[in-house]
């Protein structure tokens, strides 16, 4: 887990301003998922959302997993679009929050139930990494989150920034 400043300095880093590091990517990013977050404002992350956004960089962060109304940050921040989840029913996921913060929702998944009776639960199925063996084996798993969601917004800006690479992040969050 990294604190404030060590995300701070990731997204400058990404967007390819000065950080801590004293280095730059060879290439800044367009899009930056963010797919974490919490409660407290932070003006440090603000600072370099405001700072990523400025180089022209796409800001897209999970709302939060808590069935709350309640700001949850970076999502929270001007120049981030806040993505919340929905289930296989297009219908808010017990778990996501919601409320006047919420930019967007997409695919969560609930991995609760398996609505469409295929054997499987509905949740969004992942790559990740079986750390139980020696060396870690690559698997597939089902997850559930606003962390799940968020990713699928961050491909869709991808592939309108592939069409046209001209588009702005006000153009691309619009």
């Amino acid at each position: 887990v990294g604190s404030d400043f060590d995300i701070a300095n990731g997204i400058r880093y990404a967007a390819g301003a000065t950080n801590n590091s004293g280095q730059l990517p060879a290439e800044r990013a367009d899009i930056i998922n963010m797919s974490f977050g919490g409660p407290d404002f932070s003006q440090t992350v603000a600072d370099a959302v405001a700072t990523a956004r400025s180089q022209g960089v796409l800001l897209i962060a999970a709302s939060g997993n808590e069935n709350t109304s309640v700001p949850s940050y970076p999502a929270a921040l001007d120049g981030v679009v806040s993505v919340g989840a929905v289930d296989l029913d297009r219908n808010r996921a017990p778990y996501s929050n919601f409320g006047a913060a919420l930019d967007l929702v997409a695919p969560g998944g609930n991995t609760a139930i398996d609505r469409n009776g295929d054997g499987f639960v509905d949740g969004v199925l992942s790559t990740i990494f079986d750390d139980r063996q020696t060396p870690p084996v690559p698997i597939f798993s089902f997850y559930q989150g606003t962390s799940m969601a968020c990713p699928h917004v961050v491909g869709v800006a991808a592939l309108m920034l592939a069409v046209n690479p001209a588009l702005t992040p006000d153009q691309l969050e619009t």
